[in-house]
């Protein structure tokens, strides 16, 4: 009966060693699993996890997501921009360029107005000191030109600006030569044959360089009437005295005067309606 329970006891004191073992080797496992090295399975998980965690694949599919959704949302803002502007550029310095067009174009409009304006009055009269060109100098450019006696000469507008017109005659041919007041040079000159049956007398011959020069004759009118600018005037002979027809306009009126070459005496003078 000892001999069975002793066998017992040895076979129960075996077991729980054989247990004790077990635990034992189960804790050392457990113990090299946690602290040992780690695999590259569990390496892989824990980027993944890691990567997922902070900014990792899930993030950078959203980032990536966002990217493109930003990209569209600024490509939209581009063809709207585009859109407003067919020129597909912003040139801040459009809208100046345009005030400083539309600023050039007025100030063109007006002064080609002015200029039109002051044309319009030029070429009904013009001012005593405006003529730069003397008649005596006109007589000298003409004379340079064409042969023969000086028998008239005259100023007036052509309707392309102020002109003398200096009348010689060499016997055969009677020539008008044309001088521009402006530019002082001649534009025109036209013959004709003298008509055998017209023999000019030598008293319609004009000594220009024996009488008073134009200026004075016209300043003598303008001082008489008290103003006006020159509209045309002429210089020939009146049986055998030279004498100088003159038209001025002064307060929307026309006058004209009769003036002795030699005296500068008021010969006549009318309001000419």
């Amino acid at each position: 009966m000892k001999i069975k329970i002793f066998g017992l006891l040895l076979a129960s004191s075996l077991v729980l060693a054989a247990c004790g073992n077990e635990e034992e080797s189960a804790n050392e496992d457990t113990t090299e699993t946690d602290g040992g090295p780690i695999t590259d399975e569990e390496t892989t998980d824990e980027d993944q996890e890691t990567s997922t965690d902070y900014g990792g694949t899930d993030n950078d599919a959203a980032t990536e997501e966002n990217t493109e959704d930003g990209n569209e949302d600024s490509s939209d803002e581009s063809d709207e921009e585009t859109s407003a502007d067919p020129s597909g550029s912003s040139d801040p310095n459009s809208n100046t360029s345009e005030e400083a067009e539309s600023t050039e174009t007025e100030g063109t409009s007006n002064d080609n107005s002015d200029s039109s304006s002051s044309s319009e009055t030029n070429s009904e009269t013009i001012a005593l000191e405006d003529i730069s060109l003397t008649a005596d100098d006109a007589i000298s450019l003409a004379e340079g030109e064409a042969e023969g006696d000086l028998h008239e000469i005259s100023f007036e507008n052509e309707g392309n600006g102020w002109v003398y017109k200096v009348d010689l005659n060499n016997g055969s041919e009677e020539s008008e030569v044309v001088v521009d007041l402006d530019t002082e040079e001649i534009v025109d000159v036209r013959t004709e044959q003298e008509d055998d049956d017209d023999n000019d007398d030598q008293n319609d011959v004009v000594d220009y360089g024996s009488l008073n020069e134009a200026y004075d004759a016209i300043d003598e009118a303008i001082a008489d009437l008290g103003g006006g600018e020159v509209r045309e005037w002429s210089l020939s002979m009146d049986d055998g005295v030279a004498e100088y027809d003159i038209d001025l306009i002064y307060e929307n009126q026309k006058y004209e005067y009769t003036i002795d070459a030699e005296s500068l005496e008021i010969l006549n003078s009318e309001q000419d309606d």
